[in-house]
């Protein structure tokens, strides 16, 4: 079960050709002058518009383009984010496409939709498998934002129902930007 995570997560890695390892340090930003400042939100770091919902867990690693994502009340769930420019001439439904080859001869369920949270289209890869009488899941979100390529992975050893629910929340808090709350 634990190596179907990881063949997710290693699948997650093909449009960011590192892996990443989870560090202690704050996150932090480097400046056009090459100065360090330290991120002050969500934003800052990531460059998506919206925040992390309360109860997930931000965690930076040793790479500026992957970020790590636990979900503090299901220890099961895990997330990862990473980033990347698109080479030009590649599409990115065609590196989807790909990647949804890659579970083919798998005894896995695959499902492929779109989804649009916010003013954001993304493509996103459903896939469930059962190891003994234990679910495990794993959800693909990719998108196109502001001239870079988003990867979103979720895992759980849950339903892929369940994990269809945290990702409905998870994205329409990270993708769709809150206004502040008006008035004096």
């Amino acid at each position: 079960m634990k190596q179907f995570i990881w063949a997710l997560f290693a699948v997650a890695g093909t449009l960011v050709s590192a892996s990443a390892r989870e560090t202690m340090t704050p996150i932090t930003l480097t400046t056009d002058g090459e100065q360090q400042i330290e991120a002050q939100n969500w934003r800052e770091v990531t460059g998506l518009p919206g925040q992390l919902p309360e109860r997930w867990q931000f965690i930076e690693t040793d790479l500026s383009s992957i970020w790590l994502l636990k979900n503090l009340d299901d220890p099961n769930l895990l997330g990862r984010i990473s980033t990347q420019t698109l080479d030009e001439g590649i599409q990115l439904k065609d590196e989807v496409d790909s990647i949804a080859d890659s579970f083919k001869f798998q005894s896995v369920d695959i499902t492929r939709r779109t989804e649009t949270y916010g003013d954001i289209d993304t493509e996103q890869l459903e896939v469930s498998t059962k190891d003994g009488e234990q679910d495990v899941a794993g959800i693909f979100v990719f998108m196109n934002y502001q001239n870079k390529i988003y990867t979103i992975l979720l895992t759980s050893h849950s339903s892929i129902n369940k994990l269809q629910q945290h990702r409905h929340q998870l994205m329409n808090n990270i993708l769709v930007a809150k206004s502040a709350p008006s008035g004096a």
